[in-house]
């Protein structure tokens, strides 16, 4: 383990949360006072090891589609890891083998609480040579953490895993040429110096891609489909495929920039140095095409559209899996397909289908893609929509002329989608708009004084607010910068990805909300610097201070309601992600905003509140 990476995960904060889910607590409950045990260290690699979308790679598999054959699937290694979710939540029958009894407790827990169609089988692993499963047994073999070794707990081989494998082997491994790793914590790498990278390159543990290829062949296997897992296996967001064909994109985006790396994809050393790798081999030839490309011809016959190229494979961090194509039919054939990884993420995507066809139905101002098909397709739960191009606004991130002109058609968007117009704000109509989301946060804040600030907050909120003349918007509540498409000069396409939205809700805070994130982006600020632009007094730039006029003006939002958003805006943030999120993160409000830590100072200050008056006498 590299000195930088967090400890393992200490057992005894595992088996009291494991003993309150036993007991009636629900899950989500358990994990969250389970994080809030932990060290820092500890809570990101365990919320980092739980990702869904660590199985995004299921996609590729061969293996015939599971509901419909009773197919059986083996997973070998850390029974934390949410890699094994998409696979029980579609079908497969999952055998759990892990060295861990509390490990493997846990994850029948999670997977109980995450998906209803869990079907899962926890075997402790006892370290023996053969394992105590039957020849063929399985139709998948997964093995995370490269080779078996006894550091991990495990005596089989991978002939062991031919033996008990008649299908396919999923083999997650370190490349050990990988120019970068994973601390484990989100966003965290560690990038060896020249000399650290040439001892690990002539005698570290890890195999190269030709190495584990070799090994995959010699145990029983047939010869692999390989795919970079890019960032890195324990953190990420690309599948590339590296035998020439299947998803690309060696270099992201924002990498563009770094001549190094554009130099090294030119040579063709990305397949060589790529941090970590999938390698699918099958145990006899299996003849069939993989599962993403079966998806692609039913979308075909269902759509009637021809001529669909898989470009792109993203693994999201809100835990679907993201498939793009191309087509040189140009926009027949070019979708964006969505696939939920669990019921959480199923939910959202029937959110998100609803309310694009809602939009472009009944709002044609505010330009959306088009909705494609939703439904099941080879047991998968997809949905699909018109492939927008250009470039997602992060990609222009820095540019203001770019930042500039995507605000001027993104006011007059969100203006659009106005469903009622202003009315005064009741006491019934607050606990819908805000009183709610208030309850929601403090239920989850975790400490006293946090709860004590968002009590404060709601209070003033309430005072100020009743009487005022609030129109309802479809409320998008996760407007960032990588949710709007635009030209390569900033101009609007469409807002992407609704699966967070309401239909009649807060008006002004999608267009704030994508503002701050812009700034927090092109500025290096973190959460409470963002805040900061508009807590205390406005410092936002003049053509952004327009854009949310403009607002203003086409909608009838009163200003004295947009300063009671400001004010109180870490809560909205954060009541969008206890809805959505399937845990909540320990103190993550007074950790990211400093709320609570500073409230009495921000409450008693000079300057700390704008005197905007109530809503009534604003408006005469």
């Amino acid at each position: 383990m590299n000195a930088s990476e967090p400890s393992p995960l200490p057992l005894e904060p595992l088996e009291r949360a494991i003993a309150a889910v036993e007991s009636g607590t629900p899950y989500k409950a358990a994990l969250e006072a389970l994080l809030r045990e932990l060290d820092d260290a500890s809570a990101d690699r365990l919320m980092q090891l739980q990702r869904e979308a660590r199985g995004t790679w299921f996609l590729a598999l061969k293996v015939p589609q599971p509901k419909a054959s009773g197919a059986r699937a083996l997973f070998v290694g850390n029974a934390l890891s949410g890699a094994h979710t998409p696979l029980s939540h579609h079908g497969f029958e999952v055998t759990l083998l892990d060295s861990n009894e509390l490990r493997l407790r846990w994850a029948r827990l999670r997977n109980e609480a995450l998906s209803s169609h869990s079907r899962t089988h926890e075997v402790r692993a006892d370290g023996g040579a053969r394992l105590p499963f039957g020849d063929g047994e399985f139709d998948l073999v997964v093995q995370e953490d490269g080779l078996p070794s006894r550091a991990h707990g495990w005596g089989h081989d991978l002939v062991e895993l031919a033996r008990v494998c008649k299908g396919e082997l999923v083999l997650v491994a370190d490349n050990r040429l990988g120019y970068k790793r994973s601390t484990g914590r989100r966003g965290v790498f560690d990038v060896p110096s020249p000399l650290a990278f040439a001892r690990r390159a002539l005698a570290g543990p890890e195999c190269t891609l030709p190495g584990y290829s070799r090994l995959v062949r010699r145990a029983g296997f047939g010869s692999p489909r390989s795919f970079a897992l890019y960032p890195h296996a324990s953190e990420f967001t690309f599948l590339v495929g590296l035998d020439g064909a299947g998803p690309s994109l060696e270099i992201g985006p924002k990498e563009r920039e770094n001549k190094l790396k554009l130099l090294a994809s030119s040579l063709g050393l990305f397949r060589w140095m790529t941090p970590s790798f999938a390698v699918i081999a099958p145990r006899r030839d299996l003849s069939g095409v993989p599962r993403w490309s079966r998806i692609l011809g039913e979308i075909e016959r269902v759509t009637g559209e021809r001529g669909a190229e898989l470009e792109h494979v993203v693994a999201t961090r809100g835990n679907s899996a993201l498939l793009l194509t191309r087509s040189p039919r140009g926009p027949e054939g070019a979708w964006c397909l969505h696939v939920g990884l669990s019921a959480a993420q199923r939910s959202q995507l029937a959110t998100h289908m609803r309310t694009l066809r809602r939009i472009r139905a009944h709002h044609p101002l505010c330009p959306v893609p088009e909705p494609l098909f939703e439904g099941e397709l080879d047991g998968v739960y997809v949905t699909v929509e018109r492939r927008i191009g250009g470039l997602t606004a992060p990609q222009l991130t820095g540019d203001l002329a770019a930042a500039r002109r995507t605000l001027e058609g993104l006011a007059p968007a969100l203006a659009g989608l106005v469903v009622a117009p202003p009315a005064p704000l009741d006491e019934a109509g607050f606990e819908e708009l805000l009183g709610r989301r208030f309850e929601i946060v403090a239920a989850h804040a975790g400490e006293p004084a946090v709860v004590e600030a968002l009590a404060r907050l709601r209070a003033e909120a309430k005072a100020e607010l009743l009487g005022c003349p609030l129109p309802r918007v479809v409320h998008h509540a996760d407007l960032r910068s990588k949710h709007v498409q635009v030209e390569p000069d900033g101009e609007l396409l469409a807002v992407l990805d609704w699966g967070s939205a309401e239909s009649a809700d807060l008006p002004y805070f999608d267009l704030l909300h994508h503002i701050l994130h812009e700034r927090k982006q092109a500025d290096g600020l973190d959460a409470r610097g963002m805040w900061e632009l508009v807590r205390r007094e406005n410092r936002l730039r003049d053509w952004e201070r327009a854009a949310l006029e403009r607002y203003r003006t086409l909608t009838g939002v009163p200003e004295a309601y947009c300063v009671v958003l400001h004010r109180i805006y870490p809560m909205v943030v954060a009541a969008m992600a206890e809805r959505h999120w399937d845990f909540s993160r320990p103190y993550w409000l007074r950790r990211q905003f400093g709320l609570g830590a500073e409230a009495e100072a921000a409450h008693s200050g000079p300057g700390a509140r704008r005197q905007a008056g109530s809503c009534r006498n604003d408006e005469k």
